[in-house]
Order: structure tokens, then C-alpha cells, then sequence
């Protein structure tokens, strides 16, 4: 009968025939090189892996968060959340994703197109649902109720200003930072493409300053765009409330005896009734 202690595979190991891994906790594993033949998927809830080698992946590897001293992929490279590159180089044959520049700069082109005229309202009001047509601004909607705000701006203050209108416009006024932020793509792209080497591995000699300049900027492009147009959004949806509530209020005035009564002494709430007689 064959011994059943040994390193065989039909056989049992000792401790000390298994190596560090077989003692650590499966919450949290210490790596020092990860090789792998199919894909690496790291969960957005999952602890944040540290890899302190390298890691080789022959498919790609979709992460949440990851952090590393160097990765070689043949495939793609994508993360909804941060490649912290902490000592070496991530290096793919594939592409490194960042998907939040693209979504957030498109988003920001269909703001602008719709509050220039680009895109009309008109393009929109048969879609199913009317979701943007009724919640998003464009250059009609917004002309409209900045002119019904002014009227009641000069009637309760005396003041005539076609200025309101520009406030759910300001990401059309964002030509300078736009440029700027144009000229910076440019140079992250000629910076990146001079880092790259295709052969054998497609690798870049990108530093981790290089990286973390680039990650900032970018981070600063979607931020701004962000802003500007949840800005225009935000005012826009108080324009359309404050004209809407005047309009609500306006039914009362000129009211005739019968009507006044019943609005006096039935329907009117006490709110009404003070905003009525004040």
C-alpha cells in the first residue's frame, strides 16, 4: 500500500509541503505574483485586492478597485472605480477604459445641444414617455418661462431683466475652460502614445506622476462638465416651479363676489387666504 502522506497527487501534504497561501484569511489574501489564464472580475463590494508583484492575465480584467505594482494583460483592462498604480507599470495589449469621461462629455454635448437650438424640442415631444422633453431644458422651453418670469419679476418688483434666462444656460458661456480641457486631452493622448511601446507585450514606461497627472485632470474635466450642467438643470427646474406656482395663485385674483366667498369662507385654506389678503 503506498504511503498517504506525500506531495503526490493522490496523496495528503504536510504543513510544511503547502506554501503561505494555505495559511492566510480568504477575507484578505496577500500576493506576491498572480498569474492567471482566463479573466480576473473583482466585485465593486469585494475588499480591495493588493498585489504587490505582478499580475499576468491572459483575458481581461473588469475591477471595481485594484491595487498594484504591476499588470500585464493581453486583453482589457476596465474598472468603474481606480487603477492606483503604486510602484510599476500597467502594461495591455488591449485598452484601459475610462468610461466616465466619455459618458459625462456625451451628456454634456446633448445639455448643450438642447439649450442652443442644436436639438430641438420638437424632436422630442413624441417620445415615449416625454421624459426629456418635460424635464430637461432646451433653448424654447427655456426662452418661454424666462419670459413669464419676468413679467411677474417687474410686477412684484419693477424690475425688467432678460438675465434670468441665463441661468439654466451656462454651459453654453464654458468656451475657455472647454478649450483648455481640449488642449489638455491632447497632451495626455501624445504623452500616453509616446509611453507606448507595441512590441512584445504593448507595454508603457508611463511613470506613476505621468498616471496620477493624467487621473487628476481627467477627474477635473468631469467634474466641471458635471457641475455646469446639473446647474442649468437645477435652475431650470425652479424656473418651471416658480411660474407654475404664480400661475396656481393668479387663478384668484380677479375674482368675482361669488367666487370670493366661496374662496373665503369654504375652500380657501389659511395659507391662500393669508397670501390672498397680505
Amino acid at each position: 500500500m503506498s504511503n498517504l502522506i506525500g506531495n503526490a497527487p493522490n496523496q495528503v501534504p504536510t504543513n510544511a509541503d503547502l506554501g503561505d497561501l494555505a495559511f492566510q484569511d480568504s477575507a484578505f489574501v496577500t500576493i506576491g505574483n498572480l498569474n492567471i489564464d482566463a479573466n480576473l472580475t473583482i466585485g465593486s463590494t469585494a475588499v480591495i485586492p493588493t498585489i504587490s508583484g505582478n499580475t499576468s492575465v491572459t483575458g481581461n480584467v473588469t475591477a471595481a478597485n485594484v491595487i498594484v505594482g504591476n499588470v500585464r494583460s493581453t486583453g482589457n483592462i476596465t474598472t468603474t472605480g481606480n487603477i492606483v498604480l503604486t510602484t510599476g507599470n500597467i502594461v495591455t495589449s488591449g485598452n484601459i477604459t475610462t468610461a466616465n469621461l466619455i459618458a459625462t462629455a456625451n451628456a454634456f454635448k446633448d445639455h448643450t445641444d438642447r439649450v442652443s437650438g442644436v436639438t430641438s424640442y420638437g424632436d422630442y415631444i413624441t417620445e415615449a414617455g416625454s421624459t426629456i422633453a418635460t424635464t430637461k431644458p432646451f433653448k424654447d422651453t427655456v426662452k418661454g418661462y424666462a419670459r413669464s418670469l419676468m413679467y411677474v419679476i417687474y410686477q412684484t418688483d419693477g424690475i425688467s431683466n432678460t438675465a434670468i434666462m441665463n441661468g439654466a444656460l451656462t454651459s453654453l458661456f464654458t468656451g475657455p475652460e472647454m478649450n483648455v480641457y481640449a488642449s489638455s486631452i491632447q497632451t495626455y493622448s501624445n504623452t500616453l502614445n509616446a509611453s507606448l511601446t507595441t512590441t512584445p507585450n504593448g507595454t508603457s514606461n508611463l511613470t506613476l506622476t505621468q498616471a496620477n497627472t493624467l487621473y487628476s485632470g481627467i477627474t477635473s474635466m468631469i467634474s466641471f462638465m458635471d457641475t455646469r450642467r446639473t446647474h442649468d438643470e437645477s435652475f431650470f427646474t425652479n424656473m418651471k416651479t416658480m411660474a407654475n406656482d404664480y400661475k396656481a395663485v393668479r387663478q384668484f385674483s380677479d375674482m368675482g363676489e361669488s367666487e370670493t366667498t366661496l374662496v373665503n369662507n369654504y375652500t380657501g385654506t389659511s395659507k391662500l387666504l393669508t397670501r390672498l389678503n397680505s
